[in-house]
């Protein structure tokens, strides 16, 4: 799977990039708030082994990511460790436990 270009691309590619094994039973939503240029909101939901994206935001979610839309996207090109960003500032996460269980149930871009 090439690396994502856009933030559009990244959300658009999210459900083939879900491990189903993983997410098995699963039940979650998390909001994305992505400010500047590019920038947008995304919510992410996985429900039973499935995930599901919309633009905007919607339902309640368990986690909140917040960042700019230049910084997400380069940690999820793998330009930025998300530890170091997190250390930083560079992201802000309402819910790290969940935002780690995310990140077990999907396959990072690769080039």
């Amino acid at each position: 799977m090439a690396l994502p270009a856009t933030l559009e691309e990244l959300f658009a590619g999210m459900p083939a990039r879900l491990k189903a094994d993983r997410a098995d039973g699963l039940s979650s939503r998390f909001h994305f708030k992505l400010s500047g240029e590019p920038g947008g909101e995304w919510t992410v939901a996985i429900e039973n082994g499935q995930c599901t994206v919309s633009t905007g935001l919607v339902g309640e979610a368990k986690c909140v990511v917040e960042a700019t839309g230049s910084d997400y996207l380069a940690i999820e090109r793998n330009e930025i460790r998300p530890e170091m960003a997190f250390m930083q500032g560079k992201i802000k996460l309402s819910n790290l436990p969940e935002m780690l269980t995310l990140m077990q149930v999907f396959e990072r871009p690769a080039e």
